[in-house]
């Protein structure tokens, strides 16, 4: 790899760069993985608490509220609104499909963890949970600048929140990303708090089971501190979203980069996010090795400062890309954001989640960098 001059970006400044321009410049290996130790704790305080809303007291209104109006739309859609915000009708009921099978609560050491609702499409899950400690234990508001509340104390198999099958073993073949997000608690003097657990994966997740080995405090200095430890599994229903999911005609569609075109070769729709894939023409990959070259080599090349101070250069390679989102009958853009960007035999392979669910019903057409994609 060429030799860099460090340009200095702080975590602050670091952190935008990570995840909004993740599509265009990916970090080799080594640098990946500097970068993700220099970034994870503030990341995780940042991205864990970003849907925060009432929630203890707000549970028990909607449940009220589902009693007078008699509808399980009504029940998805108050729950959810804590997590999503407000949720339009079609929405509801987009929820509503989506949803089949709750799995049941589960007890282990004195804590009970209880599913409250659930719903997902094809590689996409949002699972709603109760988790309750062992008698006596406090489960405070946190300060997110110094910890959160997560499902798995680190990346040891033994303690880390994993996708299994139902013999009880890893799926090792699966790429899959985790966000658990801790709402607003109305009462932070008892033992329990309400998270939402959204999976993103690369396959189907029906019939998988997730399973959460307890509950921990991950400090911003990338520590993780048990609260409870325990045998927490959840099936995920092999009917959840069955059907949900359009495959559309794209293959041979190009859009451009700022390196050249790039084509796609297919693409899949649902309520929840979008799954693509597309080849990057040879012209446009040697122009963006070329400005991946030019970037390692410029003296205003690209490091992390580690939290001891030391600087830590980035070797860039870049990948051609473009965003993806919906456009609505009403104009409203609805675009994708995290998932996952790898490659297969040649073959860029993408995925994003909508930051609600969108009620397809309403979708005029597609929008992959400047490119429409009518859906009729």
């Amino acid at each position: 790899a060429p030799n860099t001059v460090p340009y200095t970006l702080s975590l602050h400044d670091a952190l935008p760069i990570y995840r909004n321009e993740l599509e265009r410049l990916r970090f080799t290996e080594k640098g990946k993985a500097a970068l993700t130790d220099a970034l994870m704790a503030e990341q995780t305080a940042g991205e864990s608490h970003r849907h925060v809303r009432w929630m203890k007291r707000g549970v028990a209104a909607a449940l009220a509220a589902v009693l007078l109006v008699g509808t399980a739309a009504a029940v998805a859609g108050s729950l959810w609104e804590n997590y999503f915000g407000s949720l339009d009708q079609g929405q509801q009921e987009v929820l509503e499909s989506l949803s089949k099978g709750l799995p049941a609560a589960v007890t282990s050491n004195g804590a009970t963890i209880t599913p409250l609702d659930a719903f997902g499409a094809k590689g996409v899950l949002y699972l709603m949970l109760e988790v309750e400690a062992p008698a006596g234990t406090v489960l405070p508001v946190l300060d997110e600048e110094e910890a959160v509340y997560w499902l798995s104390g680190g990346v040891d198999p033994a303690v880390r929140m994993r996708l299994e099958t139902a013999d009880g073993r890893e799926r090792e073949d699966i790429s899959y990303s985790t966000d658990v997000t801790c709402l607003e608690d109305d009462d932070p003097a008892d033992n329990k708090i309400i998270v939402v657990v959204n999976l993103s994966a690369d396959q189907d997740l029906s019939g998988l089971t997730l399973h959460i080995p307890g509950l921990w405090r991950w400090e911003t200095d990338n520590t993780f501190t048990p609260i409870f430890t325990g045998d927490f599994s959840f099936l995920i229903s092999e009917n959840m979203g069955k059907g949900s999911a359009v495959t559309l005609d794209v293959d041979g569609v190009t859009t451009q980069t700022p390196w050249g075109p790039i084509t796609l070769q297919t693409m899949e729709l649902s309520p929840l996010g979008i799954r693509w894939s597309y080849r990057i023409d040879d012209a446009t990959a040697r122009a963006a090795e070329q400005a991946a070259e030019e970037m390692s080599q410029d003296q205003n090349g690209m490091s992390v400062q580690a939290a001891d101070g030391s600087q830590l250069a980035m070797e860039v390679s870049i990948t051609p890309d473009a965003p993806v989102s919906v456009v609505l009958k009403d104009g409203t853009q609805m675009s994708v954001s995290g998932g996952f960007a790898g490659e297969e035999d040649g073959i860029q392979v993408c995925s994003g989640a909508f930051a609600a669910p969108v009620d397809l019903s309403q979708a005029d057409y597609l929008l992959w960098g400047d490119t429409e994609i009518p859906l009729n």
